[in-house]
């Protein structure tokens, strides 16, 4: 196995020889795109023959939708968590920005890609089942950032921007090796949320 597959794993903490299958995928697509992936190589990460792998996963598209579909849980469930930690809004905000800030890694792959990129896969029906697996994600974020919030697409907008700003500036507090503290980092983009959502909020009420 090469050293940036290896760098790219995340521990899931499956047990099941479909989990082990599944976090070799994550890595092998992280590094290598859908397309630069083959299940040759998949299996080969995973140290078992391609047909076992096939016994679990048909095609090389259901593989990379089920390596998606685990992820966006996985995220899912980690946002929960934030509701139980979570002292203040601005603390919900905060520690929610540190979720997202964990897609992008300080090497040369990034899982934000794999996860929110655009990717043409050449089956539409599985494009179709991710699109609507990352619209569930963005409506339980929306859902969670303003749990008493009536506008659900106003909302999901916030959520997008959201993941957008928070990708963008951690690529950029990595590229540039990490210049302030990364609980500053997360603490400036929550800052910017927040202000603006209060700034939205005012220019509504004025209205």
């Amino acid at each position: 196995m090469s050293t940036s597959i290896a760098t790219a794993r995340f521990g899931t903490g499956h047990s099941s020889q479909r989990g082990r299958f599944l976090t070799a995928a994550r890595a092998t697509f992280t590094v290598h795109g859908y397309h630069g992936t083959t299940m040759d190589t998949v299996s080969a990460v995973a140290d078992v023959t391609k047909p076992v792998l096939y016994r679990h996963f048909s095609t090389k598209s259901a593989l990379y939708l089920a390596v998606i579909s685990d992820y966006l849980d996985e995220l899912t469930d980690r946002l929960r968590a934030v509701d139980d930690m979570a002292t203040s809004d601005f603390d919900r905000v905060s520690r929610t920005v540190g979720v997202l800030f964990d897609l992008v890694e300080s090497g040369p792959h990034s899982t934000s890609e794999l996860v929110f990129g655009a990717c043409a896969l050449g089956d539409h029906a599985v494009e179709a089942r991710i699109a609507a697996a990352t619209a569930e994600f963005v409506t339980a974020l929306a859902t969670h950032l303003h749990p008493e919030d009536t506008g659900p697409h106003r909302t999901r907008l916030l959520a997008h921007g959201l993941i957008g700003a928070t990708l963008a500036a951690a690529t950029e507090w990595h590229r540039m090796r990490q210049p302030i503290p990364r609980q500053s980092a997360l603490d400036a983009i929550a800052g910017w949320y927040c202000a603006g959502v209060r700034e939205t909020m005012s220019a509504r009420t004025a209205r």
